[in-house]
């Protein structure tokens, strides 16, 4: 991991230096820097995650009616920290937080009083790399590949709805797990350099060891590797920049 977070940010800091080569004929360099620095930006999506949830689809009730775990749905939100353009290529340091959820329920009667039970899983994922981009036009970029580091955490809530219903059992990874993200996809400037809509589509790679009993009195107080894989991933996001020139 620590590897390629050095790839990562000597990639950036080769890319912006290859800038100051060219500059030699202006004032120290400065006029070609900052017109090479395209902009800074902040960013909000929605899409979908899939994802391979082997350790906790064996301990579902599947004859209780809930369905096999493995499509979450959520947001994300962070920043294009910097970004730096030369000829028609674009590259830039990125980072954001994403946080995805899938639940199910399930209706029943107990003693004579109906309740209902609700599994929601929640995964929150951290990511740090590099976007690579081609200007096709002043409208459309090209995203050739975001490749970034990420580092994933779970909880999992047990609850139940009734009129003298227990406390939620309430599970959660002890820490997080390091993984990567990979994504490709188009960029629409509805209002450049401002205003960007893009539609992305990937592969996450992460696990979650294990799912430990936080809350609650549940006679399971541990789930192993109740996610063993990633999966596909699609998602709009919507980026207001900030441009520097």
């Amino acid at each position: 991991m620590n590897k390629l977070v050095i790839v990562l940010f000597v990639s950036v800091l080769s890319f912006s230096n290859s800038t100051l080569l060219k500059a030699q004929s202006d004032c120290c360099g400065l006029g070609s820097i900052f017109q090479s620095m395209v902009q800074s930006g902040i960013f909000g999506g929605y899409g979908m995650q899939q994802y391979s949830a082997k350790g906790l689809n064996d301990v579902l009730p599947h004859d209780a009616g809930f369905n096999d775990f493995g499509t979450a749905w959520g947001w994300r939100a962070g920043a294009n920290i910097l970004g730096f353009r030369q000829n028609d290529f674009l590259v830039a340091l990125k980072f954001y937080f994403q946080s995805t959820t899938e639940k199910q329920d399930r209706t029943g009667e107990e003693n004579g009083e109906p309740y209902t039970q609700e599994l929601k899983l929640l995964i929150n994922q951290w990511d740090l790399g590099m976007s690579f981009s081609y200007v096709i036009s002043k409208n459309f970029d090209f995203r050739i590949a975001d490749i970034l580091i990420s580092w994933t955490g779970a909880e999992l809530r047990n609850s139940f709805t009734t009129a003298d219903a227990p406390p939620d059992d309430v599970y959660k990874s002890p820490g997080s797990n390091t993984g990567f993200t990979f994504d490709t996809g188009f960029v629409w400037y509805p209002f450049p350099p401002y205003l960007a809509l893009e539609i992305l589509g990937g592969y996450s790679i992460f696990t979650v060891d294990e799912l430990v009993l936080e809350e609650g009195s549940s006679e399971l107080t541990e789930i192993t590797n109740p996610i063993d894989g990633g999966g596909f991933f699609a998602m709009a996001v919507l980026t207001i920049g900030i441009p520097f020139n």
